[in-house]
This record gives structure tokens, sequence and C-alpha cells, in this order.
């Protein structure tokens, strides 16, 4: 996604919703070890600042909550640039918000709905700001995809994390027997795991 769509070069501004996600904690650190500056949304929660922390710390420029990028003054103080593409797995008002702060002829890339809410466009992204919308689907591009774009980019992936630059995100392994807790942690109304659990099988 970081690369199909928009050419990783100097001045690369990407932002993103779910950024907590373990596929938003990926594109942090790649977007990190290829030194693009990226703007982070998450749902805002009561140890925000905790995460705002870890985030950074993996190498986020800017994580910022679904509320504060309504009213934030980074764009229009030019304290950073204005993204060029945006990563959308939420939908709804979160996908509105971002593609508000998107410059001209910039793309958004959906690859995800997890507010269960339509991706609503209005006609003035299209006209004035010549804004372009994408799907992404890892199973259609694993098909399509030619094997040595695969290989290199399974190769780059593998050689970032040999040098520590990609790690995977936090989670908490279950042994099978007390999957309950791992079901019930991640059933929970608000969804505020903070972790991927993963369950153990005993041989």
């Amino acid at each position: 996604m970081l690369t199909d769509f928009k050419p990783v070069s100097d001045g690369l501004v990407v932002i993103q919703n779910g950024a907590n996600s373990a596929c938003g904690q990926n594109v942090i650190q790649i977007c990190k070890a290829w030194g693009v500056k990226n703007i982070n949304i998450v749902r805002n929660r009561p140890e925000i600042n905790e995460l705002k922390k870890y985030l950074e710390c993996l190498g986020a420029t800017y994580v910022l909550t679904e509320e504060e990028l309504r009213s934030t003054n980074i764009f229009k103080d030019n304290i950073i640039e204005k993204p060029s593409l945006a990563l959308n797995c939420v939908g709804g008002k979160s996908s509105l918000e971002m593609l508000r702060h998107l410059q001209h002829s910039g793309k958004m890339v959906t690859y995800g709905g997890m507010s269960r809410e339509p991706v609503n466009i209005p006609t003035s992204a299209f006209i004035f700001k010549n804004l372009s919308f994408h799907g992404f689907w890892m199973t259609a591009w694993n098909e399509k995809a030619d094997p040595t774009e695969k290989n290199n980019m399974m190769n780059d992936l593998i050689s970032m994390m040999c040098e520590k630059k990609l790690k995977g995100p936090i989670h908490k392994l279950v042994k099978f027997e007390n999957y309950e807790e791992a079901l019930g942690n991640a059933l929970t109304s608000q969804g505020y795991t903070g972790c991927k659990y993963i369950l153990e099988f005993s041989c």
C-alpha cells in the first residue's frame, strides 16, 4: 500500500487511521525506516497518552485522536505538509476527516471498514481537489502481483526485522484451555484490548 499508489520519495507524507492496529504499527515502522513522515489517527481512550508514546517510539511523526484531527492546526500553520496518501481501515467519519486534509491530487486507499460505516466522499473532493480513491485487498494483490515484486517486498521486510527496524505488535500468549480470556477481552464493547491474543496449543 505504501508503494503501489504513491512513489516513496522525499516529502511524502502519509496519514492513516487505526494506527494502533497491527497493520498501522507496521506502517509507522516502515515509514520511519524509509524516512516518510506519518500522521496517525487513533480513537480516544483512557490510556491515550501511553498509546501515543508507544506509537511515537515506533516512529510516528504525529499521533492524534479523531477529535484532535478535527481541530488541529499542524497543516494550517505549515508545521507539516498536507499528506498525499491516506490509508483507511475505519471508514465513516474517520475517513471523511482524513480526506479533508489530503493535498490536491492525493489518494485514499481503503483496506478495511472497522466502523461498519460507509466511506462517504463529498463531490468537492473530486472537483476541487482531484482526489482519487482506491481499494486494497491483500488476497487479490497476492494473486496478481509479480513474483519478483513479492520476493523483493518479503526480502525488504525480513531485512528490516533482522535490523530491528520492524517488530510485531504487542501480543499475549494464551493457552488454548484459557481461550475465554482472549475472546472476552477481544469482544469488549469498546475493543480497547491493547494487544493481540495468540492461542497456544499444547502438543
